[in-house]
């Protein structure tokens, strides 16, 4: 039975697709192609398939995708949310009422433990007034833990007071409460506002000697994990602070300590100290200068400082020694990474006295001076690098005889 329907098909096949041959003249030349059963099938096979292809992409295309449809239902999906958002902040609003009747009604309850806490917060802001001047005695301002002594000139355009007024408010003193209150937040903004004027000065006074290094502050407080910032010194009087709004002067005064913190790391950073603890003479400034071998301008990137064979050598800033031993025309050098982008280097010393990880503070002995490497005589060259860069460390010892 399987035998007659394929030869049934093959039949039909051969009606419909018989061989065929194709005769091309060209004048007296003749050519002619023939075309099997098998490649006739086979065309009109592929092309059926082709067509059907092409009717279902349209088909697909005509009926799968409907512009008005998918309008409206992205219109129900929208509607949806919005009165979902709708009724959060419904009920956001119901709770903030709410909290806001709760603390109506506790306020007389809990005014009275307002004056615990101003004797606390009293304790903490007790800044003491730094602005006594000491002047420096060369003998005795050498290593000691970054106490400022005097203050570097500047010009202040402003003069220093707080970002804001204070703004005493009206009450009717007619209960204990109101009076209590008035008495309270007079007490309260005399605290802050003298804390945060010393702060005010601290700031400035750090800003001032970092200033005068000629090294941007910027750059070395991108430097430091505290980062940077703080509210501007010449906002002031356009927002007044009634005493009800203590909690946001607090936080401003937490905001100046933490810039306070942050100029305290960078100054801890900065090498600020000379670099030879013994009797000592500059031989050579930062700059250009004639070589001492070849007589030619060359830039020197350091000072040179002479003195005798094995003086003492100090880390002029704490840090961790990155490098001690010989190093080309330097002779024996050691560097030191002070962090905040801050590394000194001391070259053509005689002897070493640390080694390479090893953490110093500063004013710690590292070598003796020396006239090893590129010398001509007993001397020590001393440079200072700020990210990357060398700096001319007398701008930055400069800058530490304002501090101790």
């Amino acid at each position: 039975m399987f035998s007659d329907f394929k030869e049934e098909c093959r039949a039909r096949i051969l009606r419909h697709f018989p061989e065929r041959q194709i005769y091309l003249r060209t004048q007296s030349e003749v050519k002619y192609y023939h075309l099997s059963t098998r490649l006739q099938a086979s065309l009109v096979a592929a092309i059926s398939l082709m067509a059907l292809w092409c009717i279902f992409t349209i088909g697909n295309v005509i009926w799968g995708y409907n512009p008005f449809s998918s309008s409206a239902k992205q219109l129900r999906v929208q509607e949806a949310s919005f009165e979902r958002d709708l009724a959060e902040e419904r009920a956001k609003l119901q709770n903030t009422q709410l909290m806001l009747a709760q603390q109506k009604e506790s306020f007389e309850k809990i005014a009275r433990s307002f004056e615990q806490k101003h004797e606390a917060i009293s304790q903490i802001l007790d800044v003491p007034h730094s602005s006594e001047e000491t002047q420096i005695n060369p003998n005795h301002a050498k290593y000691a833990n970054q106490r400022i002594l005097m203050n570097p000139h500047i010009r202040d355009p402003f003069p220093r007071e707080s970002l804001r007024d204070f703004v005493t408010p009206q009450h009717d003193e007619n209960t204990q409460v109101d009076r209590f209150l008035v008495n309270l937040g007079e007490s309260q903004n005399t605290v802050l506002k003298t804390a945060e004027l010393d702060m005010l000065d601290d700031i400035e006074r750090k800003r001032a000697i970092i200033r005068s290094t000629k090294i941007d502050l910027n750059d070395i407080l991108e430097a430091s994990p505290y980062g940077k910032g703080g509210p501007s010194a010449v906002e002031k009087g356009n927002a007044s602070l009634t005493s009800g709004q203590f909690m946001p002067r607090m936080e401003t005064v937490k905001a100046r300590t933490s810039e306070a913190q942050s100029l305290n790391a960078a100054l801890a950073a900065m090498p600020l100290a000379l670099p030879i603890d013994d009797d000592h003479y500059e031989t050579s400034r930062y700059g250009m200068r004639p070589d001492p071998f070849t007589k030619r301008p060359t830039f020197h990137a350091g000072l040179d400082y002479g003195s005798f064979k094995n003086a003492r050598i100090v880390a002029t800033s704490d840090g961790i020694v990155t490098m001690a031993g010989r190093n080309g025309g330097m002779g024996k050098m050691v560097e030191i990474d002070h962090g905040h982008g801050f590394k000194t280097r001391y070259g053509h010393m005689s002897k070493l006295n640390v080694k390479r990880g090893q953490r110093v503070t500063k004013g710690q002995k590292i070598g003796g001076m020396g006239s090893t490497g590129r010398s001509t005589s007993t001397h020590l060259h001393y440079e200072v690098y700020f990210q990357g860069r060398t700096v001319d460390p007398s701008n930055l010892i400069k800058a530490g005889q304002y501090v101790q």
